[in-house]
């Protein structure tokens, strides 16, 4: 294996297990229970919001992150001026961005803003510190990166779990202190990321601000546009579900509740393609270099997608059960649902990032649009009859059929797809381990003992499918060199 390859399959675990530690905790440990203690439709609502400014995050990062990553990483003697020339850029957008989302909570009869302000100022310090790591993922300062992943949810995860463990000490869990809670934390993130940059990059210092690049902008437009659409997609579900169901604060919480896994999911999906992003772009086209690593990452992430995925299935109430106590129909419905929708999400991740990564950011922004529309039209016409369940069911049937158009836009222009064997070698552990699972809840095994020799039952089969190889041709052509 080649160093560099070592190099960043070493720093992408240090980046799996340091997530490993802290995102459980942060997502099961203190978000499920800030949801338990402060009720679905409250926490509904505070879903709902969060989505709603997300979705207009792309203003706060009109692609600039993505073009940074990608520029400093092909450009390294240019980097410490394409820093600031981003950063001044971004002072811009953020006052454009709270001005637009003001105009459009207006418009659509959000009436109290003073609620919307901390979700603003929350999305702010987000974009910031997505835009710092960007620029030390591109400076190869992967191990820095793997740090600043966790450390604001690291700090959450103690400030709110002592208001948690002591409200009569500290004071009760609220929306409104979760949400500044999680803004310290980001900032303090934002202070460590400064340093590291500091330290890390040659020649750092501060730039006189030169004016308004036009081609910045303009080179970073589709990236921006694209941007809006993936998270149209991913995000603009839950506010939709709050305005359009008749309960619609109440099912926001209980489609947040099985959005969470999906939501999890998709923190690993993208901490694994950030790391590929910058890597593709600055090897490609050297096939022989970054394919083994795309295999790595596709396989890992498929191949945990599709345990979740049989879990859910098999036993959807026993989620319900350990994560919120109950186990009502409705909630067990969305919780079935949408694990399925995690393999197209891990294709998603894979195959946008390939296209994206090596220039064919054209052909992701047409297939991205076609499904952004029909991800909107499907809610809006499944929302006020189905509700928590149709914005389910529409996450499956949208992320699978999105994945399947990328990855043959990414075999078209790459060369760089999924080898029927392998889809088969996928497909045929998915049915194994769902038998599996369904024997192992017969019998009344433990059910996270049943889950965990379920998904070593089903790695193994899979590596040992790869070793058969299905003797088809070309079967070794990727990541085979």
């Amino acid at each position: 294996m080649a160093p560099l390859q070592k190099k960043f399959l070493g720093s992408l675990l240090l980046l799996i297990v340091l997530n490993a530690l802290v995102k459980p905790a942060w997502i099961f440990g203190i978000d499920r229970n800030v949801q338990n203690i402060t009720g679905f439709a409250e926490y509904g609502r505070y879903f709902a919001m969060l989505g709603f400014c997300l979705v207009f995050g792309v203003l706060l990062d009109p692609g600039l992150n993505i073009y940074l990553n990608r520029q400093a990483a092909l450009q390294p003697s240019d980097r410490v001026a394409l820093f600031w020339d981003v950063l001044y850029a971004k002072g811009f957008l953020f006052v454009l961005y709270g001005v637009v989302v003001g105009a459009f909570a207006w418009a659509m009869g959000i009436e109290d803003l003073s609620y919307l302000f901390p979700f603003v100022v929350l999305v702010m310090l987000l974009s910031l510190l997505g835009f710092l790591r960007a620029y030390l993922s591109a400076a190869q300062q992967f191990q820095q990166d793997s740090v600043l992943s966790v450390m604001d949810k690291g700090i959450v995860i103690v400030g709110v779990g002592a208001m948690v463990l002591f409200p009569d000490l500290i004071g009760p869990v609220t929306i409104h202190r979760f949400v500044w809670f999680q803004s310290l934390a980001i900032f303090c993130s934002i202070l460590l990321a400064w340093g590291f940059i500091r330290r890390a990059v040659h020649g750092f210092g501060f730039r006189l601000f030169r004016g308004f690049r036009g081609e910045l902008f303009r080179s970073s437009l589709p990236f921006a546009l694209n941007n809006f659409l993936m998270t149209l997609i991913l995000r603009s579900d839950g506010f939709l579900l709050e305005r359009l169901h008749p309960s619609g604060a109440y099912e926001a919480g209980v489609y947040a509740a099985g959005f969470r896994i999906l939501d999890a999911f998709s923190m690993i999906g993208s901490l694994v393609t950030g790391y590929l992003l910058s890597y593709l772009a600055r090897h490609w086209p050297d096939k022989l270099l970054v394919e083994p690593s795309i295999v790595i990452a596709r396989r890992g992430l498929i191949c945990m997608a599709i345990l979740l995925g049989v879990a859910g299935s098999v036993m959807p109430s026993y989620f319900t059960d350990l994560l919120y106590h109950r186990s009502d129909s409705s909630l067990v419905a969305v919780m079935w649902a949408i694990l399925l929708a995690l393999p197209g999400l891990s294709l998603v991740s894979i195959y946008g990032t390939i296209l994206t990564a090596v220039g064919h950011i054209g052909t992701f922004i047409r297939i991205s649009s076609s499904f952004a529309l029909t991800s909107v039209v499907l809610n809006y016409l499944l929302i006020p009859t189905l509700g928590a369940l149709g914005c389910a069911l529409v996450a499956v049937g949208v992320e699978t059929a999105y994945a399947i158009a990328l990855l043959i836009a990414s075999r078209r222009l790459t060369g760089i797809g999924l080898h029927p064997g392998e889809g088969l070698a996928y497909l045929f552990t998915g049915l194994m381990g769902f038998g599996a699972l369904r024997i192992f809840v017969y019998l009344g095994a433990n059910p996270l003992f049943a889950i965990g020799m379920t998904g070593a039952c089903m790695v193994g089969l899979f590596y040992a499918i790869l070793r058969i190889r299905f003797q088809l041709p070309g079967w070794e052509e990727e990541g085979k060199h």
